[in-house]
């Protein structure tokens, strides 16, 4: 891969003819959204893009709770959204109350996903301890959703996991600084130098042994900055069908993942890893993996050589749309800082 311009930030409002407005302060811009996407193509080097996989791979593998809380990609958008609108709120405008009903009005105008999915959703993120509803002091009639401890600790995580390669990106002075700037506000320690984090044990399931903690005040105003790029981040994802596609059903970003990983590991482009194996780590049925690897192959991500996963060929497009894909992801999380 070669040495790139660093990437270029997105504005809000690019990608707003993709679907109906998700954030009311996003003016349109004339910037077209290929521009984003395409914009930094070659910027991230192999080994930024094999840290990234394999921060994930450790962070995600046998957690199957986490996994399909934050990796299924309609999941992963309810999540995101709650974070940014529970961020943004104004106590003095009530129209800008994160309940349930505007929830449902944003991502559902949007197109992106249904208002009955949502409801769904949030009751799942409720149950495992990710929001909890309180009584609006104002007016007790209405309850606001509240993202907890567990949830800000999960993205801040989550967030560290993508950024903290590229803070040992020499080549790149600017994307680095730009990573490093962006952990300190969301670490409580206030400090961010690119190491793994300490509790990120990979042969512990994720919540064993990590200690959650409430955002921090950095980490909630990127969040409120973030939210008027939401809608333009969910559309740039949407483009990225080949990956898209699979993050779409439980188990196949996780799936993806693992093959990258595993190719990666091995230094080799044909690799073994049986339905079984995928099934273990990812929570899901054998059947379900078979699937899985099916539409990776109609995707052109891998060809498959022999049944159950003993022969996969992890195709260079498969690279190639990883390459892309985080690419158009670290131009999102980078763009306020």
């Amino acid at each position: 891969m070669n040495a790139a311009a660093p990437l270029k930030h997105p504005v809000p409002g690019t990608l707003s003819a993709t679907a109906g407005c998700l954030w009311e302060g996003a003016e349109p811009q004339s910037a077209p959204a290929l521009e984003i996407l395409n914009a930094g193509q070659q910027t991230i080097s192999p080994p930024v893009r094999d840290a990234v996989v394999q921060n994930l791979v450790s962070l995600f593998r046998g957690d199957y709770l986490l996994a399909r809380l934050m990796l299924e990609e309609g999941r992963f958008m309810v999540f995101q959204a709650i974070l940014c609108l529970s961020a943004a709120q104004n106590p003095e405008d009530r129209d800008s109350w994160l309940t349930l009903g505007r929830l449902q009005a944003r991502l559902s105008s949007s197109g992106l996903t249904s208002r009955n999915r949502i409801e769904a959703l949030v009751a799942i993120f409720e149950r495992y301890g990710f929001i909890e509803r309180r009584k609006a002091e104002e007016d007790l009639r209405i309850s606001i959703l509240m993202p907890t401890a567990r949830m800000w600790s999960a993205d801040a995580l989550f967030t560290e996991m993508h950024l903290s390669p590229l803070c040992r990106e020499q080549s790149q002075e600017e994307t680095s600084a730009g990573a490093s700037q962006l952990l300190a506000r969301l670490s409580h320690g206030g400090e961010a130098n690119g190491s793994q984090h300490q509790h990120a044990d990979p042969m512990a399931p994720a919540w064993s042994e990590r200690s959650i903690a409430p955002a921090t005040a950095g980490h909630r105003n990127w969040r409120r900055s973030f939210a008027p790029l939401l809608q333009d981040y969910f559309g740039m994802r949407m483009q990225h069908r080949s990956i898209s596609a699979l993050a779409e059903r439980d188990g196949g970003y996780l799936t993806l993942l693992m093959l990258l990983h595993e190719a990666a590991q091995t230094g080799s482009s044909r690799i073994q890893m049986g339905y079984e194996s995928i099934s273990e780590h990812a929570g899901i049925s054998r059947t379900h993996a078979r699937l899985l690897m099916e539409q990776a192959e109609t995707l052109g991500l891998v060809q498959l050589h022999a049944r159950g996963g003993r022969d996969i060929e992890v195709r260079q497009s498969a690279w190639d749309a990883m390459d892309s894909w985080l690419t158009g992801n670290f131009a999102y999380l980078l763009a306020t800082v």
